[in-house]
């Protein structure tokens, strides 16, 4: 039988200096593609938690309950603004420590003046664990919202300066 593949004691291979090259290029790609792995391409980012609020009335008010928040949010991170179209005030840095003496923890952040109405605003956290979760609610009441204006209550998320959500009620 006659062999087919013979071996050729004529060919060379890759030069042993074309050699060394890729390996240490080969070497260099991967730790450069470990690198950005491990790390992170662009660094970190700080992302804005979403959710939903419903209402309710209550006597003198309204009551707004969290829907689920996407991301874990403490409440020290929730700012709350409301607006008449013309003026604009709010409560920011609902102090953690208010919020997280347990279950049913209900804490009131005191008035903002929006115009000539003064306005004032409590918030429970149902599990009292100083996070915003869902059933978390919050009360803005005054003694007379006016019935021909429309308010906006619009929750920010502190570290990136955003909105979480907003919702409008008539007074």
């Amino acid at each position: 039988m006659k062999r087919i593949w013979a071996i050729r004691k004529d060919a060379e291979a890759v030069s042993p200096v074309i050699a060394t090259i890729l390996m240490v290029a080969i070497t260099v790609v991967l730790a450069a593609v470990l690198y950005v792995m491990v790390l992170g391409f662009g660094g970190t980012s700080q992302q804005t938690p979403t959710t939903q609020l419903t209402k309710g009335t209550i006597t003198n008010g309204v009551k707004l309950t969290l829907a689920a928040v996407s991301i874990e949010t403490l409440w020290t991170d929730v700012d709350v603004l409301i607006s008449d179209g013309t003026n604009d005030e709010g409560w920011t840095n609902l102090t953690q420590g208010d919020l997280d003496d347990g279950a049913g923890d209900r804490n009131y952040f005191g008035t903002v003046t929006l115009g000539t109405l003064v306005v004032s605003l409590s918030v429970t956290d149902l599990s009292g664990n100083g996070y915003a979760n869902q059933g978390d609610y919050f009360s803005v009441t005054a003694v007379s919202f006016l019935s021909t204006s429309t308010y906006t209550i619009t929750l920010i998320y502190g570290p990136t300066a955003s909105s979480m959500t907003s919702i409008n009620f008539n007074g």
